[in-house]
């Protein structure tokens, strides 16, 4: 898979940025300047089919001996115009965006409206995981040249022959009209992987079973390999983001417990029974975190990770609403007080000021 790069930098930087990505050998990587945007705009529409993806520096007019006026997001908008265009004969690609966490925070962070623009966003850190950003451009070069080969039906894409147990709101946007490869990439990328709901995370995974992932070691990786393979989405981008269905997985529980309800238990409860129904030793069940009391774990606390209850939980803020078959994101009261959400770009719902600061007032007296 071959990604086209562009970026104003001509220093070691950019060098950097391709030489992580091709030795990785997953995707190769070519370098370019960018030009005046009518030019730039021109040059992609020619050269774009012969690339798998593009990867664009959010700031593209910081080299003063460029004629460059314009940034990722206003190039992005116009190819995303062009892709949408079937007599264009520029297919729907990947569109990545990279820049220093510095310039992210100050600039993409808070234009929301040019979130949706790309695929997928990573930093040029001190410390990039090539490893793992190579898997996920891949993957979402893989996905689209598959979805535009046409004839995909829903079940093809989201990996499962039914759906019964799953909220059909989900498939409402698909069921008029004619739905674009890019409108089927971003709802999956957006509004499933990166948000609880239909499909969750190892550790939301981790936290409905009631397992400490640190602690149990190979014991979690036995139990979510083996005993809950059978829950993993198989679906449009699975190599690249690894999910489970939320339904597959209560339903899963159901069978080895004889009837029980996964929700109905505490975590302790949860873990004893998967001990005793399958037979694999070394789980170690997972804690409350600091502050709070409750084993009815369902979600995770997105300043640590750990396993929380949402009842002991403070919403997370969200640019766009949650979505009704979505599930809200939350942070736990040790990591309001400690106020480690902050590095991650997190704060509570404005819904849950008031309840916070009474909790601080009667902590102080």
């Amino acid at each position: 898979m071959k990604y086209l790069y562009i970026d104003d930098e001509n220093d070691t930087s950019v060098e950097s940025v391709r030489d992580g990505f091709n030795d990785q050998e997953l995707i190769n990587v070519i370098v370019q300047q960018p030009k005046d945007f009518k030019t730039q705009k021109n040059e992609l529409t020619k050269i774009l089919p012969e690339f798998d993806g593009l990867i664009l520096d959010l700031r593209l007019d910081q080299n003063m001996t460029l004629d460059v006026s314009y940034n990722a997001p206003s190039i992005a908008q116009e190819l995303r115009t062009v892709m949408s265009d079937p007599t264009s004969g520029v297919k729907a690609c990947p569109i990545i965006l990279c820049s220093t966490d510095e310039r992210m925070r100050a600039t993409y962070d808070a234009d929301v409206t040019s979130h949706n623009l790309f695929d997928y966003k990573f930093l040029k850190g001190s410390d990039p995981n090539w490893p793992k950003f190579s898997q996920k451009l891949h993957s979402l070069a893989t996905g689209y040249k598959w979805l535009n080969e046409g004839g995909r039906t829903i079940q093809e894409i989201f990996g499962r022959d039914e759906f019964k147990a799953v909220d059909p709101r989900i498939f409402e946007r698909f069921a008029i009209g004619k739905t674009t490869v890019y409108e089927y990439a971003h709802f999956i990328e957006k509004e499933m992987f990166n948000h609880p709901g239909a499909l969750i995370k190892e550790r939301v995974l981790a936290s409905r079973l009631g397992v400490n992932i640190e602690d149990s070691g190979d014991a979690w990786v036995n139990l979510r390999d083996g005993v809950f393979s059978e829950t993993l989405y198989k679906g449009l981008f699975s190599t690249g983001w690894t999910r489970w269905w939320a339904d597959k997985v209560v339903d899963l529980f159901k069978q080895i417990s004889n009837g029980k309800r996964l929700a109905a238990l505490t975590g302790p409860e949860r873990l004893a029974i998967i001990e005793n129904m399958t037979g694999i030793q070394g789980l170690v069940p997972a804690l409350p975190i600091a502050d709070c009391q409750s084993l009815n774990f369902w979600t995770i606390c997105e300043g640590n990770k750990m396993p929380l209850d949402p009842l002991e939980g403070f919403r997370v803020y969200e640019s766009k609403e949650v979505k009704p078959w979505q599930e809200p994101k939350y942070i736990s009261l040790n990591s309001i007080l400690s106020r480690e959400y902050e590095s991650k770009g997190l704060r509570p719902h404005p819904s849950e000021n008031e309840r916070i600061q009474l909790i601080k007032e009667s902590l102080t007296k």
